[in-house]
């Protein structure tokens, strides 16, 4: 046999070798000595095997099984991807698991990741499997605030750049600040590298807030009387501590002008890929205006979240 088949030899030549290789499990180089041809032409015609559709490649996940959801969420939000959950426990959290998988897929050897805080993306740092990227560069997208582990910007770089082995770049300036602290900082060149970077990371992982959960009175970033002052403005929640109403206008206070972060609308729309997670049907408000402003690329839930944000008119 020769490696210039005529159109009708090759499809049969990549069924033969399709079936050889997944079927009777004959190695590559098996396969390209007992059909008389070189191995790295087996592997171009089992490639092209399944970019023709002869050969189709199904992974069966334990916790996904919602591609119609799935699709119907990338339809409605022009997102990229969509992960819909099924039977979420949070003892097995297969949310934060599968929205894990997904950042180490995109993935690549150089990238800046910029990483968020919260629960929500402590849970996905958590299931990240151990690889090894020693030149990815992590950096929180704010200021240090908290006194819980899960929430704290810097703890959440640290812990996701020991679990792929890369560069933790910790912020030290505070997020919440007075205003003359505000104007101090903001003028630091240091400071306004950390937001530099932050705001042109090529992966940014993030969750989502909303007043009853959100860090926000938990945790001391803004007094009663400030969060009193947003729900009066008709904030519905924050993305990036970037306050929003339902038809997706920004809500500001004089305190939350003060906040060092990186803009997350700026992060968004220079980012390769914005990975959010979230759910929970007193966020559902709150995700469709962020999935409606396309603040992320991936989108990961549960079944009754996913359910209640396609029937958001």
């Amino acid at each position: 046999m020769t490696e210039n088949t005529s159109s009708d030899s090759m499809f049969h030549k990549m069924v033969l070798i399709s079936n050889l290789y997944y079927k009777e499990k004959l190695s590559q180089q098996q396969i390209a000595k007992k059909l008389n041809i070189s191995r790295p032409w087996v592997s171009k015609l089992l490639s092209r095997a399944e970019e023709l559709g002869i050969v189709k490649i199904e992974v069966l996940s334990p916790f996904t099984n919602n591609v119609d959801m799935e699709n119907a969420l990338i339809k409605k939000y022009n997102l990229k991807y969509a992960g819909v959950i099924q039977n979420h426990s949070p003892s097995s959290d297969n949310v934060a698991f599968a929205a894990a998988n997904y950042f180490i897929s995109e993935l690549r050897t150089k990238d800046i990741v910029g990483v968020g805080w919260g629960k929500s993306v402590s849970r996905l740092i958590s299931k990240t499997p151990a690889v090894y990227f020693p030149e990815v560069q992590l950096i929180p997208l704010s200021g240090s605030f908290g006194n819980t582990l899960s929430v704290l910007p810097n703890y959440n770089t640290i812990q996701l750049a020991e679990r792929i082995n890369g560069i933790a770049k910790v912020f030290h300036t505070p997020m919440v600040c007075s205003q003359e602290e505000y104007r101090t900082f903001m003028v630091n060149k240091r400071t306004q590298a950390f937001l530099q970077m932050a705001e042109h990371a090529n992966i940014i992982l993030l969750g989502i807030g909303v007043f009853e959960t959100s860090i926000v009175p938990q945790y001391g970033i803004l007094e009663p009387n400030e969060i009193e002052e947003l729900k009066q403005k008709n904030a519905l929640g924050d993305v990036g501590l970037k306050y929003f109403d339902k038809y997706g206008n920004v809500v500001e206070t004089e305190k939350t002008k003060l906040l060092i972060k990186a803009d997350i609308i700026k992060a968004s729309k220079n980012a390769r890929t914005v990975i959010g997670i979230a759910e929970g049907l007193n966020k559902v408000n709150i995700i469709d205006v962020a999935l409606s402003l396309n603040l992320f690329h991936a989108f990961f839930t549960d079944e009754q979240t996913a359910s209640a944000l396609l029937d958001v008119k």
